[in-house]
């Protein structure tokens, strides 16, 4: 949490007195008391006027507050705000808590302007392939803001010149194949498949299926910065992270 802290205060140093002054007002209505300190029950019935019931728990309040402090102060606040705005997701898999280091999105659902908030999970629950989602491809933020770089400049080359685009990415690589539990509907889709753009744009040798299995375990936990494709089971029961915050 206290990188999180150290960015929340540098975008707030650089921060123009009107996100300041919307920053403060937050702060205020947080705050009816007028004390200068939020504690957990008005923190947590405001979080869930603006539509943030995935941030009302005591445990969420309690990652927030600074040690040894057992209520909220204005710096608390800057970081819940940076939080909120950032989309900084709740994991989607088992362990459904706020993620505070590395953790990976669905491609597909990141760029479907239909959904409101991508599928997110923590590197654990990702390695250990502890959640359902009904899409396969993942990427960790680092590596999908890369992603879509290179595809913005191959959408650039190709509109400057379609007749000599020299495309270095368009080696095929296979799609892991689904997993055992997969629905038959599923396994049918997967199957379909003959290559992966994900895959070949990120660099990520073709892999077998326990290969690929084996990889995740160890890069998804200690570096999460490798493009992986898994397959689930079935559409996820729930997922906290797909909750939205009005507070704009």
């Amino acid at each position: 949490m206290e990188d999180l802290r150290q960015t929340a205060m540098a975008y707030h140093i650089a921060a123009t007195d009107e996100i300041r002054q919307f920053i403060q007002v937050f702060y205020n209505e947080m705050d009816p008391k007028d004390n200068r300190q939020v504690e957990f029950k008005e923190f947590s019935k405001y979080m869930e006027t603006i539509g943030c019931q995935h941030m009302a728990s005591d445990e969420f309040f309690n990652e927030l507050k600074q040690p040894g402090n057992e209520v909220l102060y204005y710096d608390d606040i800057i970081t819940l705000f940076y939080i909120i705005h950032s989309g900084r997701p709740f994991c989607g898999g088992r362990c459904k808590k706020f993620v505070k280091g590395m953790y990976f999105t669905c491609v597909k659902c990141f760029s479907d302007h239909n959904i409101d908030s991508a599928f997110s999970v923590c590197s654990q629950c990702f390695g250990a392939e502890a959640y359902q989602h009904f899409h396969d491809d993942f990427l960790d933020p680092i590596v999908l803001l890369r992603y879509k770089r290179i595809e913005a400049l191959k959408s650039n080359r190709k509109e400057r010149s379609p007749s000599s685009v020299t495309t270095v990415l368009m080696d095929p690589s296979p799609s892991l194949p689904a997993s055992s539990s997969s629905s038959s509907s599923h396994q049918s889709h997967k199957m379909a498949k003959t290559n992966s753009p994900i895959i070949s744009t990120a660099f990520v040798p073709a892999m077998s299926y326990q290969q690929s299995k084996q990889a995740k375990m160890q890069t998804a936990i200690q570096f999460g910065q490798m493009l992986a494709a898994i397959g689930s089971a079935a559409i996820a029961a729930s997922a906290s992270s797909s909750a939205s915050c009005t507070i704009l």
